[in-house]
């Protein structure tokens, strides 16, 4: 790099990090605010999950404010408003505990930052078309930084996490936020043209599919993990490393002026080729998820680059419009995605995947078919750098990554105690996200075994966490998986003694929008083996007869095998005819047997119902049962010491 490159970079240095650290922040506040959406509005409060779509399309639809918010303020304090504003919010954020106020402060930062976006981007129009491709590189670069981020705190965003850490880490970053902020906003030219044509503005329609794209799969860690099996680390170094591929063939791209309109062509349809097979195992999800993810950074800059010809006025009508069309967008596929697994809506989730490439291809494909002045020649590979160097990391976290063996038991070990616990994907009754608490309480039980549902393993309206490997890691005890609704949502168990096979196998019917399914882990406890089953019935009150389909293939599965241990969460009442199927067939109820304490089990804040079980052969021996109360979740956990005869 040469000195005056050098130079022209240092005086940059503040305008990247106002948008890298903004995009950081509205990512971030992005999960947090879905996250409330569901799990305080809809199970903490009542609202119907329908409700929920007009409240989200309101937040959302802030975006086509932005014009009117740089009118009136100008470009200067308009940038103050949402870029300060936005830092302070995430700050507060960092500081509550309050799920109403986390509802608020989210919906608050993610309309601030959806406002910054085409403010921004006319503040570096200035620069025609070369300025805009910096703004995507910074764009990608904050991305990429909320990754790393991601990753470091073990997939548990760190607003939610406690402590003067997490605030620490916040507050010197809105700090630095600050900081450019005073600077950037020196240099900026008020009088400059800050809109495009329609054609050019089209680009930013495509923003929103681009970054649920990102948000659901390409920076989705613990997807990544669910998918390949990897564990955090290792799964957060592909991702990092994706990241670093993508800007440096972004760069490569940029300097060997490639056709725009064949590159946006190829690229779209690679992508969307790409996504129809949404969930690959193995070898074939890494390399179907690299390539995807460096084919969607080069789609961004594409769109990014156009943003910047064309450009005539100093209005932002057209921008505006079009970019809050992709928020829109954004929002929409997100609700349809998570909603189509609790109703019928003639599609499965990962259909939209695709659909959502098809959109990102189309916006690039549109937006550069007419090219104004030739590509830009400037780039360095910097920013590839400087994703690289995220590497550290995840290469950090792999040092303190605990390699977790079973303990070996004692020959003459003749018991084990299990506990059945139904997560609720990580929230408590009051809304709010709180992993700490739930593995207490499995801790303080004492368990050897430990069979969970609803475990989450990153889907974005629980926070994008992968609660299986978190929980693996603080508990100390590895784990089988057993995912049902997809590789991303099911059940799990966990065990201090060694796993000596498992599998699992699904439930019917696979028409169910929410599918079910369990898993069959034979256990070596000392003296002889157990047989631990874990599963999940379908939940709606209007399934009786589907419940009892399932418990008619879970008897099946067991066939009067001896040693055999049955644990989840049924969805339905000893007295009901899928419970009394599994009674007549000889399976004995502990906590009914034991019947020395209250056995309801939900809903946790007031229990009415037993619906959570831990069912044994007639062979076996039980004793100490225990149902908790807490909060923790929005079930009760059951708790029993099970004795071989």
């Amino acid at each position: 790099m040469t000195s005056q490159r050098l130079d022209d970079f240092r005086q940059e240095i503040p305008g990247w990090t106002v948008i890298s650290l903004s995009v950081l922040f509205g990512l971030q506040l992005i999960r947090v605010l879905l996250s409330s959406l569901v799990g305080y509005l809809r199970d903490s409060q009542g609202m119907d999950a329908l409700n929920l779509a007009p409240l989200a399309l309101g937040i959302f639809a802030t975006s086509f404010l932005a014009g009117l918010l740089r009118r009136a303020a100008g470009p200067r304090l308009a940038i103050w408003i949402t870029g300060g504003g936005l830092g302070l919010v995430r700050l507060a954020e960092q500081v509550s505990t309050s799920p109403s106020l986390d509802l608020v402060l989210s919906a608050s930062g993610v309309a601030l930052f959806l406002l910054s976006i085409p403010i921004f981007l006319a503040v570096t129009r200035a620069g025609g078309m070369e300025g805009t491709t910096r703004f995507g590189f910074a764009f990608l670069l904050g991305v990429a930084l909320d990754a790393a981020i991601h990753i470091g705190a073990r997939t548990l965003d760190l607003s939610w996490q406690p402590g003067i850490l997490p605030i620490g880490i916040i507050a010197l970053l809105v700090a630095g936020l600050f900081g450019a902020l005073s600077i950037h906003t020196r240099e900026i030219d008020s009088e400059a043209a800050s809109d495009t044509s329609w054609r050019r503005s089209l680009a930013l329609t495509a923003l929103g599919p681009w970054l649920f794209l990102q948000l659901l799969v390409y920076q989705n860690v613990a997807r990544v993990s669910a998918l390949t099996g990897w564990e955090t680390p290792a799964a957060g170094a592909l991702v990092v490393l994706g990241n670093a591929l993508g800007l440096a063939a972004a760069v490569w791209m940029i300097r060997r002026s490639l056709n725009p309109p064949v590159t946006a062509t190829v690229c779209g349809l690679l992508l969307t080729g790409s996504l129809i097979y949404a969930e690959p195992t193995s070898i074939p999800a890494v390399l179907l998820l690299l390539a995807g993810q460096i084919l969607s950074l080069l789609l961004a800059m594409l769109l990014f680059g156009a943003l910047g010809q064309d450009v005539t006025g100093t209005g932002l009508g057209r921008t505006t419009v079009a970019h809050g069309g992709g928020q829109i967008l954004f929002i929409l596929f997100v609700f349809l995605y998570y909603v189509s697994y609790e109703m019928t809506l003639g599609f499965r989730a990962p259909t939209l995947l695709p659909v959502a490439a098809l959109f990102v291809g189309v916006g690039a494909v549109v937006s550069t078919a007419r090219r104004s002045e030739p590509h830009a020649r400037w780039a360095s590979y910097w920013p590839a750098v400087a994703g690289l160097v995220l590497l550290i990391v995840p290469l950090a976290l792999a040092l303190a990554w605990h390699r977790l063996e079973t303990i070996q038991p004692d020959p003459t070990n003749r018991s084990v105690r299990v506990i059945d616990y139904n997560l609720h994907n990580g929230f408590n009754t009051d809304g709010r996200l709180d992993m700490e608490a739930l593995a207490k309480i499995i801790e303080e039980s004492g368990a050897d075994v430990v069979g969970l549902q609803e475990i989450s393993r990153g889907w974005l309206i629980w926070g994008g966490l992968d609660m299986l490997t978190w929980l693996s890691q603080r508990l100390g005890m590895p784990y089988v998986t057993g995912p049902t609704g997809d590789a991303q949502w099911g059940n799990a168990i966990l065990s201090r003694y060694p796993i000596v096979r498992a599998e699992t196998f699904p439930l019917p019917p696979e028409t169910l929008d929410l599918r079910r399914g369990y898993i069959v882990a034979e256990i070596h406890i000392g003296a002889g083996r157990v047989s631990v089953v874990d599963t999940h019935f379908t939940h709606r009150s209007d399934h009786d007869e589907i419940r009892k389909t399932q418990a008619g293939i879970l008897l099946s599965a067991w066939n009067g095998a001896p040693t055999t241990i049955i644990v989840g969460d049924l969805n339905a009442d000893p007295d009901s005819e899928a419970m009394q199927l599994l009674s007549d067939a000889g399976l004995v109820n502990v906590a009914a047997e034991i019947g020395t304490l209250p056995i309801h089990t939900s809903p946790a804040d007031n229990p009415r119902r037993q619906i959570d079980y831990i069912w044994t052969s007639p062979d076996l021996g039980f004793s100490d049962l225990e149902i908790v109360n807490s909060t923790a979740s929005d079930h009760l956990p059951v708790i029993a010491t099970i004795t071989l005869p």
